[in-house]
């Protein structure tokens, strides 16, 4: 039996090499299968993560420590790396692996402020599902609605309605958008009317929210992207720049006490609460508490002011969109199964 039989870490390290390959970033798989394997051997990833959490899978260990040299080839601090990666105008080259390993001694305080850092990704094609619902809530006889969103980040998709959406005959958001979303984002045409509601106020909440209008804040929400998936930058850019402009309102909060509060401020509108990848970094208690805030303010709910709970969350290979609607039409509220949909956004299925 080997010394490294059931060690967390070395699982959490292939795993995210696994999911690097069928997410699309070959780059990362490569280097991930690598650093497993230098782990394995008890080379310098072994001393620099072992015993480094108890739960490296669920607090994404190997992306905060690829992050933190992201970050520092974003923020040019070493020309050596910077060959390797796309983000900056480089390309991978076959000894990538032996230069993120031999030069880590190099930015050994980078690497521990990365270690300590939760990954953030706030992953701009995840809006598509906003977008989408905007024009479905108004199956609902809503026009106006209010957006929570839970874990906002940095608040990017607070933005949708700056974003641009099209299929076929449907167009959502902003045509005049540099951040578009066009046919290939879908399997087929979702099933909504061609006019959707509009957000008349869009708030969020994350329990470590990003500002980025703040340059380390910037270079950290980009530091977690795969340097190879260049559209993913791009989007994530343009998003970057519209919230400079359009500032999204993210409130530093738990999520539970956080829309326990939005939701006893009744404004006369429908009420929109949203949350997407979300649901498994919650806790247990938060998620219970949550819910049970949601069905509280659920009960006070009509049709002309509706609560609708809608979440992208995992579903297995891809993630779905659900959505509970209080309406006070009937005892519990009604559910709907809208969607299936890429973790990031891609290919939405409309059910």
């Amino acid at each position: 039996m080997s010394l490294f039989d059931g060690d967390e870490m070395l699982r959490a390290l292939l795993q995210q090499a696994e999911s690097c390959r069928s997410l699309g970033s070959a780059m990362y798989s490569s280097l991930f299968t690598d650093l497993a394997a230098d782990y394995a051997d008890g080379g310098r990833t072994y001393a620099l993560l072992a015993g480094r959490s108890l739960r490296p899978v669920h607090d994404a260990v190997p992306l905060r420590l690829a992050g933190a040299i992201h970050r520092v080839v974003l923020q040019g601090k070493d020309d050596r790396l910077a060959r390797h990666y796309p983000s900056v105008g480089g390309k991978p080259a076959e000894d990538f692996t032996a230069d993120f390993i031999g030069y880590m001694r190099d930015h050994l305080e980078d690497i521990e402020n990365g270690l300590a850092t939760q990954v953030q990704t706030n992953e701009v094609g995840r809006s598509v599902a906003h977008l989408v619902l905007s024009h479905w809530i108004t199956t609902l006889g809503v026009e106006e609605f209010n957006l929570l969103e839970i874990g906002a980040s940095a608040g990017l998709n607070l933005n949708f309605d700056r974003f641009y959406g099209c299929f076929g005959q449907l167009r959502m958001g902003d045509p005049s958008s540099s951040l578009r979303f066009m046919g290939d984002w879908f399997s087929n045409a979702p099933d909504v009317p061609r006019i959707g509601a509009t957000a008349i106020s869009k708030r969020g909440c994350d329990i470590s929210p990003i500002d980025v209008t703040q340059p380390g804040d910037e270079s950290r929400l980009l530091s977690f992207v795969w340097p190879d998936q260049r559209l993913r930058l791009e989007r994530l850019r343009s998003a970057i720049a519209i919230a400079k402009t359009h500032r999204p309102l993210v409130d530093q909060a738990s999520a539970d006490e956080w829309i326990t509060q939005q939701l006893a401020r009744t404004n006369g509108h429908a009420t929109l609460i949203f949350h997407s990848i979300v649901w498994q970094y919650l806790g247990t208690q938060t998620q219970n508490k949550l819910k049970q805030a949601i069905y509280n303010a659920g009960k006070t709910a009509t049709t002309t002011h509706p609560i609708v709970w809608a979440r992208m969350e995992p579903a297995g290979a891809v993630a779905d969109i659900q959505v509970d609607v209080f309406d006070g039409s009937s005892a519990e509220p009604r559910h709907f199964r809208l969607a299936e949909i890429g973790y990031h956004g891609q290919n939405m299925n409309w059910l």
